[in-house]
């Protein structure tokens, strides 16, 4: 029996993404839970729902107690975030010839929440160090970028099946991204350069429609975009893909097109920076 072909522009990225790895540093040792690049540009890229791994002696979470609902417990994955924050950061580097940081979960989120707080994220003492890891790296490459380029890009990525075609931004209704807002005014938020507008003018159906929208209840940033703008001195926006996005087949694509918004964001608003 003849073995299926991959599609020739999975081919074509997984060659992309080989060539671009063996040129990046290697994966910081902190944690084998967590798949980890260092970066030289003021982009951050998190992915915590992605992981599939089992954490040795952790059992799996139940939520006795605790809420439900979008910011509350949840244990589902957001399937194929891990593998499109990492081709991502790959396309990035080869339009711009620089490295975004990455932070992605290689845990299940049955074990681990990384993106709630501690009191809601796990249930077993043995579970701490994976999801202090997960913030410790993260937190210390916020520090590192402002204290290197001045001001940066957190982009945490996210699976979501309400808008399966589309992007949904999620910035607390710019409260995530107030920084940009008081240094280029409100259409570096909901104008046609904006993130949303960038990402719209590759293709993507996006959400809100209208950019100065509100934003959707459920998707509207969580606890790692709201942690980690304003203080940490860099913007922060939640990115949600419809599920029809982040597929082996359509991923790389997806990747190659937000690659190319990020690239325009970075000379709009961050090459400058510091």
């Amino acid at each position: 029996m003849r073995r299926p072909r991959l599609p020739a522009a999975v081919v074509a990225a997984l060659a992309a993404v080989a060539v671009a790895l063996a040129q990046e540093p290697a994966a910081r040792p902190e944690s084998p839970f967590l798949n980890v690049r260092k970066g030289n540009m003021p982009v951050i890229i998190s992915a915590p729902h992605g992981g599939t791994g089992e954490i040795p002696g952790v059992p799996t979470r139940r939520g006795v107690g605790l809420p439900t609902g979008p910011n509350g417990f949840y244990t589902g994955r957001d399937p194929g975030t891990e593998e499109l924050a990492a081709t991502l950061a790959v396309e990035v580097f080869l339009k711009t010839g620089k490295r975004p940081y990455l932070v992605t979960a290689r845990f299940s989120r049955r074990y681990v929440d990384a993106n709630r707080p501690a009191d809601v994220a796990y249930e077993s003492p043995r579970a701490k160090p994976v999801y202090d890891a997960y913030h410790d790296t993260l937190a210390g490459f916020c520090k590192e970028v402002r204290k290197v380029h001045g001001r940066g890009l957190l982009l945490d990525v996210h699976n979501q099946a309400t808008f399966p075609d589309s992007v949904v931004r999620g910035t607390q209704d710019g409260k995530t991204v107030a920084l940009l807002r008081q240094r280029f005014g409100e259409k570096a938020h909901c104008g046609p350069d904006s993130l949303l507008g960038l990402l719209g003018g590759a293709g993507f159906k996006t959400h809100p429609a209208k950019l100065d929208g509100k934003e959707h209840d459920n998707f509207n940033g969580g606890y790692i975009v709201r942690t980690y703008s304003g203080d940490y001195g860099l913007d922060a926006v939640q990115l949600e893909f419809g599920w029809m996005l982040t597929t082996p087949v359509s991923a790389p694509e997806t990747a190659g097109k937000v690659a190319a918004a990020i690239d325009q964001f970075h000379r709009l608003y961050l090459v400058d920076a510091k």
